[in-house]
């Protein structure tokens, strides 16, 4: 305790000093720390991904449209081309999905409903809409694609289509109650919920883009209208998948899967999952090699300046250091005041530049921001810890070295500091 009340006292009398190294310290541990989060950022994002696929990457194949129309007439020649996959030798099914906001009739003015999904809707880009409901179509051969908390859908029975709604609108959507969306006057039942805590695949694209969450969301098939409908199927193109069965050729299904396009003029492959996602590895690799590197190169940097900033503080306070040790503190004390003193300004501005990043995260809006958090939180928070141990050792040896090679006369011969 008296060492650190020591190191404390000794970086207020050098006040310059000690704010100098502070300042330098915070600028190369902004650089570094924000380097680090970009790159966890990216090995967290590929644990979500892989814990939230609930099937093997090589048994999927995931279509890719190069060419195609939008006349009324071509949402049939993608239906026709769908149903044609499903009878492939060895595609044990097809399935798509899609998302939009929708209107329900007597939801969207309801004021108990519009006070949950608004404050669910915070910083998205229906945060205006209150009363729009986001609503997830999937095939049922989409639904064990992810862990989305529903396996299959119950038929209502009567002619609508089957809806699970999120568990936050429990006490509001009881089972058995109808709504219709206004847009395409479909009649949906609610059938049972989606657990709270459910997540989906991001539409855009499920591997790169972190995992969306389906608390506050409605879950349904799709439409006989909405599969003759063009802006829908163009809207699903990219999330189309195979889901190929066991001991299927993939080879011949992807020829196959090639060949029909050509023949019905657009054009069309299927590439596996696992190499799609192999492929975002070797992105993640290459970024992650550049960001280590620059981040190994900041701290060579900033080990070099904090060296000379500390060796010229060090070098005006070795009298004191002198005196200490001819009063009966030990060499090793004195190390220890040296080195508490370096690392109480290292952490400082570590953790200064930690929570300057954290608070940007925080009040962030982007798509990454709760991968990055995590990141920020559970990788670049210990490794703020441990840059600070790293380089008060490194900048320390100079001061180190001269107190260990000097006796306690020739430090206070050639000291400059008269402070006690």
């Amino acid at each position: 305790m008296n060492i650190l009340r020591l190191a404390l006292t000794g970086l207020f009398r050098k006040r310059f000093y000690s704010l100098l190294l502070l300042a330098v310290c915070f600028s190369a541990m902004q650089t570094v720390l924000s380097g680090i989060t970009g790159a966890a950022g990216f090995f967290c994002q590929q644990k979500i991904f892989e814990a939230s696929v609930s099937v093997e990457l090589d048994r999927v194949l995931h279509l890719d449209y190069q060419y195609t129309e939008e006349s009324p007439e071509f949402a049939g020649v993608i239906r026709q081309y769908l149903d044609y996959i499903g009878t492939l030798p060895g595609v044990a099914a097809v399935g798509q999905f899609d998302a939009e906001g929708v209107y329900f009739s007597g939801l969207k003015d309801l004021e108990a409903y519009k006070s949950v999904n608004g404050a669910l809707l915070k910083g998205q880009k229906y945060e205006d809409y209150p009363g729009t409901s986001r609503l997830l179509h999937a095939d049922a051969a989409m639904l064990p694609f992810v862990e989305g908390g529903v396996i299959g859908y119950a038929d209502p029975g009567n002619g609508s289509l089957p809806l699970y709604v999120s568990e936050v609108f429990r006490e509001i959507l009881p089972i058995g109650q109808t709504l219709t969306e206004e847009r395409t006057g479909e009649r949906y039942e609610v059938m049972g919920y989606i657990p709270k805590g459910s997540v989906w695949v991001e539409e855009d694209d499920l591997i790169r883009f972190p995992v969306v969450s389906l608390d506050g969301w409605f879950l349904a098939p799709f439409s006989g209208q909405s599969r003759s409908d063009i802006m829908t199927q163009l809207s699903c193109l990219h999330n189309t998948y195979v889901f190929l069965a066991d001991g299927a050729d993939t080879g011949l299904i992807r020829e196959q899967i090639a060949a029909y396009p050509r023949q019905h003029g657009f054009a069309a492959s299927a590439r596996l999952l696992s190499e799609e996602y192999g492929d975002y590895q070797a992105e993640t690799r290459t970024f992650t090699t550049r960001q280590v590197l620059l981040a190994g190169f900041i701290t060579v940097m900033a080990v070099s300046s904090v060296t000379a900033v500390f060796a010229v503080s060090a070098l005006l306070k070795r009298q004191q250091y002198g005196i200490w040790m001819a009063c009966g503190f030990s060499r090793s004390a004195v190390a220890a005041e040296i080195l508490l003193e370096l690392f109480v300004v290292l952490l400082g501005a570590g953790l200064l530049a930690w929570g300057v990043q954290w608070v940007g995260l925080m009040r962030s809006t982007d798509l990454f921001r709760g991968v990055l958090l995590k990141a920020h939180t559970g990788c670049t928070l210990p490794a703020c810890i441990l840059l600070a141990v790293l380089i008060t050792g490194m900048g320390a040896l100079i001061p180190l070295n001269r107190l260990f090679h000097t006796s306690p006369g020739e430090l206070i011969k050639g000291g400059t500091d008269t402070s006690d």
